[in-house]
This record gives C-alpha cells, structure tokens and sequence, in this order.
C-alpha cells in the first residue's frame, strides 16, 4: 500500500503543476513600449518643469524672473501636448484638458492654446511691460523622413501634406521670446521649415 502511494506520486505532482496558472501574456509590442517610454521621459522633464513654475515668487522682483514665469508655463505646456498627442494621437485643446493645474492668467501673463490636427500653439501673452512674449509649437512629422511644410497654421491639414509611403508618426516641438519686452500680444507662430521646427521672423528661439 505504502508503495503503490510512492508510485502514485508523480503523477500527483504533475497534477498540480499542470492547473498551476499558466503566465500567457504576450511580451509588449516595440511601439507600444516605446510609446510607454516616451511619456515617461516626457512627464519626468514635465515635473522639474512645474516645480521651476514656483521659482519667480521666489526670486524676488526682476524682469529677468517675471519672464521665466513665462518661459517655464510655454515650455510645461509644450512637453504636455506631447504627452498628450502620444497617448491620444490628438492635441488638447485647452490648458485644462492638459492636466498640468496651472492657471490660465497670472499677474504677469495670459495663457493660451490652439491646436489643430497636426500642429499646437501655446502662448504667453504679456499683461504688462516688463516681461517678455512667449510662444511655443508642437508639431506631427514622420519619423526620420520629415517632410518640408509651410508656414500655414494648420500645417497643410489637406490630403497632400501626408507622406505617400506610412510612416510611424512622432512629434517635435519648440519655444520662441519675443527679443525684449513690451510685446503685449501673441507672437507670430512658428512653422517647420524643411522638417525642422523654425521660429518666425522677429522671435528668438529657446531650444
């Protein structure tokens, strides 16, 4: 008896291993795991970016820290609507569907987005005379091969700005001042020449 249970017993073990859970999950595709680290850069310069948004209060009086204000909201909205293109493939459309919890007035600024299919625009509209204008562009282009497009601010939305062969899509962006202060509007939006994010005549480019 005791031997026949000593037999019996691999068959036991089997058993159990065999109703053990089995781990099915199929590895993550490369481009959905390269979306994944995407966001991850991006909402990690996303967080030292909003953390700089409190430096101005902090520095004291001074057109040079009242400007940053500025600079660091265009910027933070920038990587945002990346962010947000990279998980929705679409641009938000305000500054409260970009979830950054960032006013869209300040004491020193107005706070803007237009966004279209391919393109997004953020502002930093000067309610006064001692800061600067900003104006950031994030914009859709085919990986590696980026076709030339104009100065449209819809970037060429028709059928013949998209590339013939399909090509992954990623997104570039950049961020424009005004040269010096008083500029108390929107500055000119910036557009891709030859590929490459370029800003307009008249503003000075940041990165």
């Amino acid at each position: 008896m005791i031997r026949q249970v000593e037999l019996n017993q691999p068959e036991l073990d089997h058993d159990l291993v065999a109703d053990l859970p089995q781990d099915t999950a199929t590895p993550p595709k490369p481009k959905k795991a390269r979306r994944w680290i995407m966001r991850l850069i991006i909402y990690g310069s996303l967080g030292f970016g909003l953390i700089a948004l409190a430096l101005p209060s902090f520095s004291g009086c001074g057109n040079k820290a009242r400007s940053s204000e500025g600079r660091t909201y265009v910027g933070s909205m920038n990587r945002a609507q990346q962010a947000f293109w990279s998980e929705k493939q679409t641009f938000g459309r305000s500054i409260p569907a970009l979830e950054l919890g960032i006013k869209e007035e300040t004491d020193n600024f107005k706070f803007q987005v237009q966004s279209f299919d391919l393109v997004t625009y953020q502002y930093g509209v000067p309610k006064n005379d001692n800061v600067k204008s900003f104006v950031g562009a994030v914009f859709v282009v085919p990986e590696k091969s980026q076709t030339s497009q104009g100065s449209n601010q819809k970037v060429n939305q028709t059928s013949e700005s998209q590339p013939s062969a399909k090509k992954e899509l990623t997104t570039v962006t950049i961020l424009c001042e005004s040269p010096k202060t008083g500029v108390k509007q929107k500055l000119p939006n910036p557009f891709l020449q030859n590929g490459t994010p370029t800003c307009a005549e008249g503003t000075v480019a940041l990165n």
